[in-house]
């Protein structure tokens, strides 16, 4: 357990966050957090956004020679569908 002092920013009061809780949540600089009271505590909640890809972004990424088809390959994408799989 770490003991904080509540201090006044402005407004509204603050505390600081140590170092150590920084590390354990992956917290950083300007990350958006969610904040909530429950039951009589305050809950402070990382908020982490997925990058999104375009396809562009990934198939730029691929090198060529990665997605050379191998024998195998070629064998199963020749085969004829032997249930009802739909071509």
């Amino acid at each position: 357990m770490m003991l904080m002092t509540i201090k006044k920013w402005g407004n509204s009061l603050a505390t600081r966050i140590p170092k150590s809780v920084v590390e354990a949540v992956n917290l950083r600089l300007d990350q958006e957090v969610d904040v909530k009271a429950v039951n009589g505590k305050i809950i402070i909640t990382p908020i982490t956004k997925k990058k999104e890809y375009k396809l562009e972004e990934l198939l730029g990424q691929c090198k060529p020679e990665s997605m050379k088809r191998s024998e195998e390959d070629q064998e199963w994408l020749n085969t004829d569908p032997v249930g009802r799989e739909i071509w």
